[in-house]
């Protein structure tokens, strides 16, 4: 494998990527989105100001959700929510006919004719790929930072820092929708059939088999355990039974419901947003269930808790484009072109 000749091969791909219609139009769309979304969340985090400032004036035991000072952070998790869906549009726009256009054109078998070897091109192709979805991810930021500082918001460091993670698992998520993109356009022959695969795939995983977990956590668990009534105190016992009933009754759906999501690119990228933007929320609505109070809403938020409950989220997203990408370069080296 010559590093020279795939670099050769993802400058061509960023090149063609960055001077095609397609591309360009589903990046207009993608930042307008981000900037509505950034514009929301300015908004967003204005209100959620004004309210938790009012709530410090009044000096009352309210909810601990509102005893979480707001940040900044609030508007890229905004941004976040509304790019989750255009932004898989993008990234499946981007590999859904990497491989099938160019059978259609008959340009793959010039390219083969050519001396450079097959894993050469799809690792070429998968870079070029990943240069554009990151060009794309570094000006949504970018929008948002601008915007951000317009408004005379200035990040602090830390949270600067996180700003980043949210770029990475931003871009992380684009590329696992290019895996998927990359890996129907090396099962079909045409590209029409790549999209309509590509799309079906990220259905499949977004919405169909997260609605069948739950329909079979339904069915596992059965129905809800009814509260006894109690008298006096002689049903306590019972009471205490039906707690316990009720507790791996939830548990067990719960675990069934999480195991489906995690198959979800979509779910699991809200999940870790929502970790990295509103970490003090995300504890406290993960902590025990009887104890709202367990995790401090204005003390430090615990990041190595946090990612003790995200990390299955976190292996889930890094999969993605593991599995799909892998798929699509031993397809790619075995592919037939008479």
């Amino acid at each position: 494998m010559e590093v020279g000749r795939i670099f050769t091969i993802a400058g061509k791909e960023f090149a063609d990527a960055l001077r095609g219609r397609k591309f360009l139009l589903i990046l207009g769309i993608f930042l307008a989105i981000a900037f509505v979304g950034a514009m929301l969340g300015l908004q967003n985090y204005a209100s959620n100001l004004e309210i938790y400032t009012k709530a410090l004036r009044l000096g009352a035991d309210f909810s601990p959700h509102w005893s979480i000072r707001p940040t900044i952070l609030y508007v890229f998790m905004r941004m976040g929510e509304t790019v989750s869906i255009l932004g898989a549009v993008l990234g499946i726009a981007m590999g859904f006919d990497l491989i099938s256009g160019e059978r259609e054109e008959g340009s793959l078998k010039v390219l083969l004719a050519r001396p450079v070897f097959r894993d050469e091109i799809i690792t070429g192709k998968v870079l070029g790929g990943a240069m554009i979805l990151a060009l794309a991810t570094g000006l949504a930021l970018t929008i948002t930072l601008a915007l951000l500082l317009m408004a005379g918001h200035l990040p602090l460091l830390r949270e600067f820092w996180l700003i980043l993670v949210f770029g990475a698992v931003t871009f992380l998520y684009l590329f696992g929708c290019f895996g998927i993109g990359l890996a129907m356009s090396a099962v079909s022959r045409r590209s029409g059939e790549a999209l309509l695969f590509s799309l079906s795939a990220f259905f499949i995983l977004s919405l169909v088999v997260p609605a069948a977990g739950a329909a079979v956590a339904d069915l596992v668990v059965g129905k809800t355990p009814e509260a006894p009534q109690i008298v006096d105190e002689k049903d306590l016992d019972l009471w205490y039974a039906y707690q316990e009933e009720f507790d791996q009754h939830f548990t067990l759906r719960a675990s069934i419901v999480q195991v489906a999501n995690l198959f979800s690119p979509e779910w699991n990228y809200k999940e870790i947003t929502q970790a990295v933007t509103k970490p003090n929320f995300y504890l406290i609505t993960h902590g025990p269930a009887d104890d709202s109070f367990y995790y401090p809403a204005d003390a430090e938020p615990e990041f190595g808790v946090i990612l003790g409950y995200l990390w299955t989220s976190i292996v889930a997203l890094l999969l993605i484009p593991v599995l799909f990408l892998g798929f699509a370069y031993a397809r790619f080296l075995r592919i037939d072109l008479r």
